[in-house]
């Protein structure tokens, strides 16, 4: 597969990338702020997403209908998200509404207007947001998660911030906030579909003009605190559970990425993995059982996730963990590794007539990469591992010692996991 992908970097720290698809029907693209929630001081925590939230709500030339309607009025679609990394704000259009796009979402990061009432308004609308999430037991186990086994860095910190946080978060960090974005902290402009790379530079050079630099940047610190930590909450029906690790880049090689992409979707992201199996299909243990992975700038981790019976949990535990186990004594069966190499290159196949998740590969591996790899270079990567290569890799980075594990249950549980391994 050909791609065109170019690069261009102002001198007022806009970095500019485009990946050409000539026979696209739309184009997608966005601007992404390399500042997430693991950025924050506790006393700020939520401020990236409060952030997010604001310059959606009017700028000194669009109104927030006038924001919402831009795009929407003519088939498009405006998207914006936060994480513990970055910030995003995207769209997808028809191409000739490429430059609109942009237009929108420049104004709404160089131009918004932070009135107090929209961010009284907001605060209010972000609360009632961190209460639905406190609702739901697995994302109060991931979150969880998070805080026990990062908990000495800023990864623990949760996206949205604490309601406690969010209504202490001021004005006056907001607005500091808002300063630092239109004048010194970097921004990438990415884009894919059928675009001209040297017309986006010119335009992004008008857009942006009043930006002075690409000063500011933010530490990436990484450590962690393995452990397990309980959570009892009234109303439950199931214990759920976020078991996982987490592993440094400096200390892996450049191919661990993709070594840890196929463990992980051969062990548990698929109704064909082995935890689905093993756990639904042959026990009946639970209805919702999966592995992720997280990638950051400067770690990756992994994590299994589970809801079940308070009374099945540790038995769902122990076979997930026997699982595991059995993983890394034998790795891959050959059927398996061969299965699983052909999903994860159909799906990147798939993927690649898709705008849009083009747009957000080109991003994501700028960002947490610090550069990009074409679709082929990736699928060369992949059918160059064997399974001594991937089992000798996942064996020396996974450590038993640096687990944790985070449960939310039932406040009249009894029984519980003690120990992990």
């Amino acid at each position: 597969m050909q791609q065109e992908i170019q690069k261009t970097k102002l001198k007022n720290g806009i970095t500019i990338l485009t990946d050409k698809m000539p026979s696209a029907h739309s184009v997608a693209i966005g601007i992404w702020i390399p500042r997430g929630s693991r950025h924050e001081s506790k006393e700020n925590s939520g401020l990236s997403h409060f952030y997010e939230h604001l310059v959606f709500k009017g700028t000194k030339n669009r109104t927030a209908f006038e924001i919402a309607s831009a795009l929407e009025d003519r088939g498009g679609q405006l998207e914006a998200y936060t994480t513990r990394q970055e910030t995003g704000f995207y769209a997808q259009v028809v191409p000739k509404d490429t430059f609109l796009a942009l237009e929108v979402m420049a104004d709404m990061i160089m131009e918004p207007l932070f009135a107090k009432k929209d961010i009284s308004k907001e605060r209010k609308v972000i609360i009632e947001e961190i209460r639905s999430y406190e609702d739901i037991a697995e994302e109060c186990a991931a979150d969880l998660f998070y805080a026990t086994h990062y908990s000495t860095c800023g990864l623990s910190s949760p996206i949205a911030g604490t309601v406690s946080s969010v209504r202490r978060l001021t004005e006056e960090a907001l607005l500091k906030y808002r300063e630092q974005v239109i004048s010194e902290i970097p921004l990438y402009v990415c884009a894919a579909g059928n675009i001209n790379h040297e017309k986006l530079v010119e335009k992004c050079k008008q857009l942006f003009h009043s930006k002075k630099s690409a000063a500011k940047k933010f530490q990436n610190d990484y450590s962690i605190t393995p452990s397990l930590r309980i959570s009892s909450k009234p109303d439950l029906q199931q214990s759920s559970l976020v078991f996982g690790t987490s592993f440094k880049k400096e200390n892996l090689s450049t191919d661990f990425r993709y070594i840890l992409s196929l463990f992980n979707v051969a062990f548990g992201a698929g109704m064909s993995s082995r935890l689905f199996q093993k756990i639904r299909e042959e026990h009946g243990l639970a209805y919702s059982v999966y592995s992720t992975t997280d990638v950051f700038s400067d770690s990756y981790g992994f994590s299994i996730a589970l809801a079940t019976d308070p009374n099945k949990l540790e038995k769902a535990f122990q076979l997930t963990k026997d699982e595991f186990q059995k993983f890394m004594e034998n790795g891959f069966s050959e059927n398996e590794l061969k299965r699983t190499k052909r999903g994860i290159l159909g799906s990147l196949e798939i993927g690649s007539d898709n705008t849009e998740k083009r747009l957000l590969r080109l991003a994501e591996h700028t960002l947490h990469f610090g550069s990009y790899q074409t679709i082929d270079k990736v699928k060369e990567s992949f059918q160059n591992l064997d399974n001594k290569k991937i089992l000798d890799k996942l064996s020396a980075a996974f450590d038993y010692k640096n687990f944790s594990a985070a449960i939310v249950q039932p406040s009249k549980t009894k029984k519980s996991i003690t120990r992990l391994f």
